[in-house]
């Protein structure tokens, strides 16, 4: 067997375990920094689109408004811009707000917007009752310290 051959698979298989390794491994982040980690990968890829393209003119509309929504904007123009009521619309003690649209991502799956003092802190593929669950807002939950997060579709 010739030796660089052998060297060159060795050193892929080397490298695909270490990705496998660093990819169980990622930590799930939150806040500005998660924000701020988004957004550079987003000027990077030109734009990326995190949502599948809609089967009808309805899903494309909202789906390529959430695409334009960044975190930390105002919910009114988003939620004008949509131009049709929420399926569900839901608040808590804490001040978020909770918007559903329905068969937005499929027939099945639904956009949620979720807001804190008229901005936008959260979006995409969910539902309000798992967005406005008591326990993403106690110690360790997803709002619990009021910050920014954004999921992706």
């Amino acid at each position: 067997m010739n030796a660089s051959r052998t060297l060159a698979g060795l050193l892929a298989a080397i490298g695909l375990a270490t990705l496998g390794f660093l990819g169980g491994c990622a930590p799930i982040m939150t806040g500005q920094m998660a924000e701020g980690g988004f957004s550079a990968a987003k000027s990077a890829l030109g734009g990326w689109n995190p949502t599948a393209t809609g089967a009808d003119e309805r899903q494309k509309r909202l789906q390529a408004t959430l695409n334009e929504t960044d975190v930390g904007d105002d919910i009114q123009p988003v939620l004008e811009k949509i131009d049709e009521p929420p399926r569900e619309k839901s608040g808590n003690a804490q001040g978020y707000t909770c918007y559903e649209f329905p068969s937005v991502y499929s027939s099945t799956e639904a956009a949620v917007l979720v807001a804190l003092d008229g901005k936008i802190i959260f979006y995409g593929n969910s539902r309000c009752t798992e967005e406005m669950n008591a326990a993403n807002f106690k110690d360790g939950g997803k709002y619990a310290t009021g910050g920014s997060v954004r999921a992706l579709n």
